[in-house]
């Protein structure tokens, strides 16, 4: 392996972990005591953060498969482009999951629809680690 080749699997592997810990702090954001609250600033005040959170991990994630997918296509892999495109559109039907969850009538329509958004998001991620590692 090059110093260039080298250089590319250091910032898919740090990508991958920098998105990890984006849709841990989304997962968090989730789980806010504030959506039981009595208050609807409350529970608006959880949703607009917690809908933040999926928007910033997913856009966290799509530049993780980036990166994997150069480190993938300077290692030679094949199937990168592929996996790719399958990753790519997961990510993004995620990211517009995570958005419109917020229009959703009621805090559990709300939540339902972000954790559809993080389902999407995760496999993104997940595919992004196969598309480098192979795994």
């Amino acid at each position: 392996m090059n110093d260039e080749q080298s250089k590319r699997l250091s910032d898919a592997a740090d990508a991958l972990i920098q998105a990890s810990d984006a849709l841990e702090e989304a997962r968090e954001a989730m789980n806010d005591r504030r959506f039981e609250s009595e208050q609807e600033r409350d529970r608006t005040q959880a949703v607009q953060q917690m809908t933040g959170k999926l928007d910033g991990a997913s856009k966290k994630v799509d530049d993780a498969v980036r990166k994997c997918t150069l480190a993938a296509a300077a290692n030679g892999r094949p199937g990168t482009f592929n996996a790719y495109k399958a990753a790519g559109l997961a990510v993004r039907e995620g990211r517009g999951l995570a958005r419109r969850s917020a229009d959703q009538d009621g805090t559990a329509a709300k939540k339902a629809m972000a954790n559809e958004a993080m389902t999407k998001i995760e496999l993104s991620l997940e595919a992004a680690a196969r598309i480098v590692f192979g795994e």
